[in-house]
């Protein structure tokens, strides 16, 4: 982004943070109080300098100021809140929103359809451009917890709730505990990222992804002539048959007690599935028409008209998404019954996996496209090295009683990890891209979705190798959930939950066999993760296990660590479909005002169906 194609330096590189407050009077007709920056900082990475601000004018006539021809990077921890307040400062300050590269005066925001900021991009003269971005999809954690990804010395404050809802006048001068907190925000966030740049140099990517997959590129330099991009029509026909992780509750124990529980993982499943299996590659060798049934000896995905039925017994594991025409109206994520012919599309290793768990008949083959498949040495040696990295500096961090030595072997261990888990992703990445806009109408910031770009055929991935990924991943995980049978409890992803009594039996006995392999590190084994002596699973992404509480959007107890499954608002008594937690738990939801987002308290209730969307 630096001028001239010159990297952007160390001493052009900035943190920042805003503290917000409700700003008076409270205007007549509104809900919620407009906002304000009552304190801002602004610190440089090279000189861990501050700069304070007690109003947003000056922090940005700050980053804004002209006298230099430097480019400039920011980095807020969550984007979407500080950006809330930035976006409409420029709108009323002269800038002018452009999707196309800005020039001089413009300004552009790269927000995503499903409201995800990634960066604010300011032209501010012909040669010296300002990038705001996230740190929050660089490091996808609370602040709090950054200091855990290289063991970095300073930590969050901490702040009881009135400190944050405390009402600050336009002359309010900041306290002394007041910058003090604002100083350790900024010192947690620039102590991580100059860490992260002595390990991947000033020019690192700006999101978890993109650096994962760039480190796979050094390894791999000729990906792209392996993995060619697709034509946008191709990638429109078969992206339904791209499937998620798979997370469901068998329905004959769904909020039943149930005791004595085994939980097995597989380590690293979908690296594993990358390294290990066959996948994709090349330009499609051909493509059959109506009436044609696909290749088996091919990888390939296809159109069908088909009707299925859940087997009793068996796990579900067709999407409502991979129906094109005819689909069933459910709130159900995971179909048991097409309730007639419908139109799917799907892959030949999940068209293996149905029959493992549907009565399956395909009326009629509409489509399918056909590609070479094989294991790939590049990607087996690409992960296989990661893994081996990976368990050995764990093993190294467990045998040092030297802390800043163990950190050492942590750091190197949780980057290989990353590397391994974070890149086949990119593989799946939309091609058509949509996104929202800012604009002033009737003095208000209103985002709308009107952003649309197709990717450029030279950026694209290879869609068939994320199809395949997810796909193997889903087979290893249903293959087991079925060996266990009535003893299957829950499972999501790469883990199993079921009832020891009888079930660990069937897995000794498919061990036996060759189906299932059990091991602490080797990739792809099932691993055993502990035991329980009580489970409760309500619905996917919530359960309770002993005094373990999973429960997706519910907050755990503050300063119980990262990863922490410790929700005191549910117990045995109360943990139920329905279960109202008033104030949930801490959670807090976004109220927009016309100056800037507000976080206000609401309440938590566990509903019977999860949305994954």
């Amino acid at each position: 982004m630096a001028s001239r194609g010159k990297t952007v330096q160390l001493h052009n590189m900035f943190v920042a943070d805003f503290e917000t407050c409700d700003a008076w009077p409270h205007l007549p007709g509104h809900s919620y109080p407009n906002q304000k920056v009552w304190l801002a900082g602004l610190k440089n990475l090279k000189t861990l300098e501050t700069k304070v601000f007690t109003n947003l004018d000056d922090f940005m006539q700050e980053i804004l100021k002209r006298g230099n021809n430097c480019n400039t990077e920011i980095a807020f921890h969550n984007l979407k809140f500080d950006g809330s307040y930035i976006v409409p400062w420029l709108l009323n300050n002269g800038y002018q929103v452009t999707h196309k590269k800005p020039q001089k005066g413009q300004f552009s925001v790269l927000i995503d359809e499903r409201n995800a900021w990634y960066s604010i991009t300011i032209q501010v003269t012909k040669k010296r451009r300002v990038l705001i971005w996230d740190s929050l999809k660089l490091f996808p954690c609370a602040l709090e917890y950054l200091p855990e990804y290289y063991g970095t010395p300073t930590k969050k404050g901490q702040e009881d709730q009135a400190f944050y809802e405390m009402r600050r006048e336009d002359d309010h001068e900041p306290t002394e505990r007041e910058l003090l907190y604002l100083e350790n925000d900024l010192q947690v966030l620039a102590e991580t990222l100059n860490e992260h740049i002595k390990i991947y140099g000033l020019r690192f990517k700006k999101t978890q992804a993109s650096q994962a997959f760039y480190n796979f590129e050094q390894s791999f330099p000729a990906w792209k002539r392996r993995f060619p991009p697709l034509e946008l029509e191709l990638d429109r026909a078969i992206r339904k048959a791209y499937w998620g992780g798979l997370a469901h509750v068998n329905t004959i124990h769904k909020g039943q007690d149930r005791y004595d529980i085994g939980v097995y993982d597989i380590n690293s499943s979908y690296p594993h599935q990358l390294a290990h299996r066959k996948m994709p590659y090349g330009r499609p060798l051909k493509q059959y028409g109506e009436g044609q049934h696909p290749d088996m000896s091919k990888f390939w995905a296809a159109e069908a008209l088909v009707i299925f039925t859940l087997i009793p017994g068996k796990v579900p594991c067709i999407p409502t998404k991979a129906i094109t025409e005819g689909k069933p109206i459910t709130v159900e994520h995971w179909l048991e019954d097409s309730e007639g012919i419908v139109r799917m599309v799907f892959c030949n290793i999940d068209y293996q996996t149905i029959q493992q768990s549907y009565d399956f008949k395909v009326i009629r083959w509409c489509w399918s496209v056909h590609w070479a498949w094989k294991v790939h040495p590049e990607l087996t040696k690409y992960i296989n090295t990661n893994n081996d990295i990976k368990v050995t500096n764990k093993n190294l961090a467990r045998s040092t009683d030297d802390l800043e030595l163990r950190q050492e072997y942590l750091t190197k261990a949780n980057k290989a990890k990353t590397d391994n888990n974070a890149f086949y992703g990119k593989f799946g990445e939309e091609i058509e891209k949509k996104g929202k806009t800012p604009y002033l109408v009737g003095g208000q910031t209103v985002y709308k979705c009107d952003r649309y770009e197709v990717v450029k055929e030279g950026k694209r991935r290879f869609l068939p190798l994320a199809i395949a990924t997810t796909a193997w991943g889903r087979n290893q995980l249903v293959t087991m959930c079925n060996t266990l049978g009535e003893y299957f409890l829950y499972c999501d992803t790469d883990s199993v939950h079921f009832l020891r009594k009888g079930g660990q039996a069937k897995i000794e006995q498919a061990i036996r066999e060759g189906i299932f392999e059990v091991d602490s590190t080797k990739l792809g084994a099932w691993k055993h993760e502990g035991n329980y002596k009580f489970g409760r699973y309500l619905r996917a992404k919530c359960y309770m296990e002993d005094d373990e509480v999973t429960c997706a959007g519910l907050p755990a107890d503050p300063h119980t660590g990262r990863g922490s499954k410790v929700r005191s608002c549910c117990t045995r008594e109360n943990f139920h479909i329905g279960l109202v937690i008033p104030g949930g738990n801490g959670k807090l939801r976004t109220v927009r005002t016309p100056t800037g987002n507000k976080l206000v308290p609401t309440d938590f209730e566990i509903k019977e169906h999860y949305s994954f969307i």
